[in-house]
């Protein structure tokens, strides 16, 4: 049988809600085209039909098509590249239902983030994006990550690595599509170093960051609107700052739609952690210990990596939809596990 690596293991002894199934059939690999490319950022579509790859190196985002059987093809349906779809180290992609449209963003180290609009009835999107947010009115800088906010996904929030913040863009046009190049917030706190990564929980409430720069997980609260001026604001202090030894160059994390545990991609480590979210009528808290730890790469390739440059090694990206968690990295390309949801 396939090892099930959950929550009911001895490292906490907590229930959190569903499982990993680990290995066998179940899970899926799919093997990068070359070794240029380096599988940085991984994101499902809206309706899990498709997962996106952002190839840093590679200067390229690889579409993935899901087959009849449930399984994603080998090989890419789409491929956007240099020079029509402006992409400089893509690092990171997300999507976005709005109305009647999925939306597709990828951010650029360079400080540059470009969306792609695909109406309903479209079969893949079209090759160029249709606007991008760039220069020095949108102060971008290392630009790593990259979420739009739930529920209404009129917002997009991006990572500024060497900035420290966490800067929001809001919608300004449905048709043509269009954002306001200027920040409508920014969030700085001393608890964002070096955010390489977020994500947010699907009600909007939560904001965690990947901090790669001291080994941490912080998680914002959204404030309340009459609180703000009915204005989207997060923290700026966290509810939480996960600082577990065993995180290593934090990359990457998500939420757990049903339970809002978070998932988190150690870039110099050969696992993920996954952080319970607890219960509590007037604290919000995750648990300080990972009640789960995964390895998913091979582990002597993971060390030679690793000896050479403790930030490497270790997977990268990672996202959830529904019944899959997916991973990826440089070294394997893509992971993609069933997940065991025992609250269902």
């Amino acid at each position: 049988m396939p090892e099930t690596v959950g929550f009911e293991t001895p490292m906490s002894g907590r229930e959190a809600g569903f499982a990993i199934v680990g290995d066998g059939d179940a899970v899926q690999t799919i093997v990068p085209e070359s070794d240029i490319p380096r599988y940085e950022g991984i994101a499902f579509s809206t309706t899990g039909d498709r997962i996106a790859i952002a190839t840093s190196e590679g200067n390229a985002v690889l579409l993935y098509r899901r087959d009849a059987k449930g399984r994603f093809e080998d090989a890419p349906c789409a491929r956007f590249e240099n020079p029509g779809a402006r992409l400089d180290y893509p690092h990171d992609a997300a999507f976005a239902r709005l109305g009647d449209r999925e939306l597709m963003a990828v951010a650029n180290r360079s400080g540059t983030v470009c969306i792609w609009d695909k109406r309903a009835d479209d079969a893949d999107f079209p090759r160029d994006p249709a606007f991008e947010i760039g220069g020095p009115e949108a102060d971008l800088d290392y630009s790593d990550g990259v979420a739009f906010v739930p529920p209404r996904n009129d917002r997009l929030a991006v990572c500024n690595l060497f900035g420290r913040s966490i800067t929001f863009f809001r919608l300004a046009s449905h048709a043509p599509l269009a954002f306001r190049l200027t920040p409508e917030f920014t969030l700085k706190h001393e608890s964002l170093c070096q955010p390489d990564g977020l994500a947010f929980s699907p009600c909007g409430r939560w904001l965690a960051t990947a901090n790669h720069g001291d080994n941490s997980v912080s998680i914002y609260q959204r404030r309340n609107r009459l609180l703000s001026g009915n204005r989207l604001r997060y923290g700026p202090k966290p509810v939480a700052v996960l600082r577990d030894p065993s995180l290593l160059f934090p990359h990457s994390v998500a939420f757990v739609p049903r339970t809002n545990s978070l998932v988190v991609t150690n870039a110099g480590a050969n696992y993920i952690n996954v952080y319970a979210k607890r219960p509590g009528r007037f604290r919000h808290e995750w648990a300080s210990e990972p009640v789960a730890r995964h390895i998913v790469g091979d582990e002597d390739v993971f060390r030679e990596i690793n000896a050479s440059n403790k930030m490497e090694g270790g997977p990268k990206g990672v996202a959830v939809h529904g019944d899959r968690l997916a991973i990826c990295s440089p070294e394997f390309g893509v992971k993609i596990y069933p997940l065991v949801d025992r609250a269902a």
